[in-house]
């Protein structure tokens, strides 16, 4: 996980309105059971609380996922390197 101070301002940026906006609607949602008519939920807020799921879940889903991806493209990378270099190396000694 990257460090906080070592991130740029686009990462904050896109982290910080993740956060607002899972926060805001799941408040919305706690607020449409407590006004009246209480217990019902309208459609809009529900509505609102999706599309807050999906943002935050875009927002962090996919840099973790490319994350992910970089690491594993680096490691098969590095392992590929090393078997070459054993085969180069083999190949000289016989």
């Amino acid at each position: 996980m990257e460090n906080w101070k070592s991130m740029d301002i686009k990462q904050k940026f896109a982290i910080g309105t993740a956060v607002v906006a899972f926060v805001a609607g799941w408040g919305l949602t706690i607020a449409g059971f407590i006004i009246p008519p209480e217990g019902e939920v309208s459609d809009s807020v529900l509505w609102i609380l999706g599309q807050a799921l999906i943002y935050t879940a875009s927002v962090l889903g996919i840099g973790m996922y490319f994350k992910n991806q970089m690491v594993k493209f680096r490691a098969d990378t590095k392992r590929y390197i090393d078997e070459e270099i054993r085969e180069e190396k083999d190949a000289t000694e016989d």
